[in-house]
Parts: structure tokens; sequence; C-alpha cells
């Protein structure tokens, strides 16, 4: 009995299937030489999106029979046939400077020979994305620049690894992925990225976008005194026969460890006050500070034990990488100093 189901099975799928085959190879010339078919259709398999500067690439087919024996052509509009499958078009001259994505077409054609012996033709298009790509940038200082120091930067831009760039700030160009910028009043500094080669537009110099800094004065550093080789601090008695002052500006260590060349500074001039006992403070005079050293014992020769000297800081500089003198603006009270005379 089962036997004679599985024939009867077998029977009724040779009935419902062998017209089917035999339409099938009818349909085909199945010589070496030659192939057709009865209807085919392209089919273009390639990238959605591209960044600027990315060479475009689809891969084309007929969705049935062989390949070979097609033609692939194109008709302009910037993209070009290679081979008989691959279509490639270059997106440098895409994007106008104002625009960050457009969505873009191409088009094109398969010429085929036919059962006949004629040739055929079918259009092949499609469409893709182009934006502008990312601009990743890294500096000592993370996203903000530090006011006239030297601020080195690396510039990438992700899917354009390996192809030449060109900085600009401002006047200044600069070729490769690194620049060094050194702002000044500005609170905003802009580096301009361009891809320098030009195998991806026929043109050089295609503008790939831009990355901004916000430009931040650098930490404020911190106002020290020595005296007899130890620190001393506001309140302080000080020997009135050695009344010698040290004063140091010390860096902010990271900005200190990070930017070596433009952490160093120094203290033009004080200003000391004398107070006697319960007397009202008189002035004795504004002194320059030889290396930040201060000298008073020839000042203070008439002074007694129990009486004050202020002494007020003025022309804190940071001297910079191409040794320009920056002021450091302090407020009146973190400049100024009392002691008391031993």
């Amino acid at each position: 009995m089962t036997s004679r189901l599985k024939d009867m099975r077998y029977s009724v799928m040779l009935a419902l299937y062998l017209p089917i085959l035999l339409y099938a190879f009818s349909t085909y010339d199945l010589s070496d030489d030659t192939y057709a078919v009865q209807s085919v259709e392209p089919v273009v398999v390639g990238d959605r999106t591209v960044v600027l500067g990315q060479p475009f690439t689809a891969r084309t087919f007929l969705s049935v029979g062989q390949s070979e024996g097609q033609r692939l052509q194109t008709q302009g509009g910037g993209v070009q046939a290679v081979g008989d499958s691959l279509l490639r078009m270059s997106t440098g001259g895409l994007l106008s400077e104002e625009e960050d994505q457009k969505t873009v077409s191409y088009s094109g054609q398969f010429r085929f020979r036919q059962v006949d012996g004629q040739m055929a033709q079918l259009p092949v298009q499609g469409r893709f994305q182009v934006r502008r790509p990312e601009i990743v940038a890294t500096s000592e200082a993370t996203q903000s620049l530090y006011r006239r120091c030297l601020n080195r930067i690396r510039i990438d831009v992700p899917g354009l690894e390996g192809r030449p760039l060109r900085l600009e700030y401002g006047s200044q160009s600069t070729a490769g992925r690194t620049i060094a910028l050194s702002p000044s009043q500005s609170s905003s500094s802009t580096v301009r990225v361009f891809l320098a080669d030009s195998a991806s537009a026929g043109t050089e110099n295609v503008f790939l976008g831009e990355k901004e800094f916000a430009v931040i004065d650098p930490p404020r550093p911190e106002l020290k005194v020595r005296s007899g080789g130890r620190e001393v601090a506001s309140g302080d008695n000080i020997p009135r026969r050695r009344a010698v002052l040290n004063f140091e500006v010390e860096p902010d260590q990271e900005f200190r460890q990070r930017y070596p060349q433009d952490a160093q500074y120094s203290v033009g001039r004080a200003t000391v006050f004398l107070r006697r006992g319960l007397t009202a403070s008189e002035r004795i005079g504004t002194f320059d500070l030889d290396g930040g050293r201060l000298v008073l014992t020839r000042n203070l020769s008439d002074a007694e034990a129990g009486d004050r000297i202020t002494v007020r800081l003025e022309g804190v500089v940071r001297i910079n990488h191409a040794g320009q003198a920056i002021p450091v603006s302090f407020s009146e009270a973190s400049r100024t100093f009392g002691f008391v005379l031993s």
C-alpha cells in the first residue's frame, strides 16, 4: 500500500512540473558560445552613504542567467564604468561649502546579446547620499586651546585614512594632519580641513569641513613666598635684620607638564608698606625684583620687633614659547602678603 502511494505521488509531481521544466529549457540557448533569457533585470549593489572625498563604487549584474556577453556603459554625469560590472564616481566635488549632505543619482546601461543575435539595452540607475565627514581633533587641552600657548593639534578624518590633508588656520596653511596654533584674544579658533590630493574630484583641495575650538586662559599659577629657605605665609614672622623674601610663581602641575615652553613665570616688582606699632602704614617704596628676590634689610634697619610690613606684588607675567611676556591677572588680595618683624 505504501509503495503504491509513493508511485502516485511521483506521478502527480511529474505531471505538475514537467511542463514547467520543458518551458524553461525552451527559453535558453544552451550552446557553449551564447545564452539568452526571456527577461532580465539589472541589479545594483553599493554603499548607500559615502563621505565626501571617498569614491562611490557599486557592483552591477543581471539578476538571471550568466554574465558573459554583457557590457556596462555610462552616459556622463560623473559616473564611470569600470569593466563589465563596476560603477565608480568621485565625490570630492559634489558638495558646495554650504552643503553638509545631498542625494546623488547615477545611471548607465547594460548591453547584451539576445537569442536572435540582436543587441539589447537595459537601463541601470540608482542613488546614494554623500555627506561631509566627521572631523576628529585631539590636542593637549582636549577640545579647548590655551590662549597664547603652543597648542599642537592632530586632525583625523574617519573614512579617509591615509589620504593627504591640508589644514588652514587664518593665514597659516600646513600640509599633513598636525598643526601648531597659538590663538590670541579671540574666544574661539577654527581649523579648516581640505583633502590635498586630486584623486576624488579632478581638482585639489576639496573642502572637507572645519573644527572649532574654544580658547581659554591657562590655569592660574600659585604665588609662594620663602624666607631663609622655608615657605612662609601671611601673618608669619620674618627677621628684620635678615629681611630677604623670595617670591615664586608655581604653575599648575598639569599645565607645566604638557606645555613646558609656556609655563615660565616671573614677578617684576613689589611695593612695600611699613606699620610701626599702632601708627598708620607708610610706604617704603617700590622695588624691582631680581629673580623674584626682595631684599629689605637696609630699608628696615630702624624698624623694631613687632612692626609689620605689607608687600604687594606687581607685574606678574608668563613667558610663553615665543618669548612674549603676558600679564597674569591676580586679585589684590591674592598678591598681597603681610609679615611681622622679629
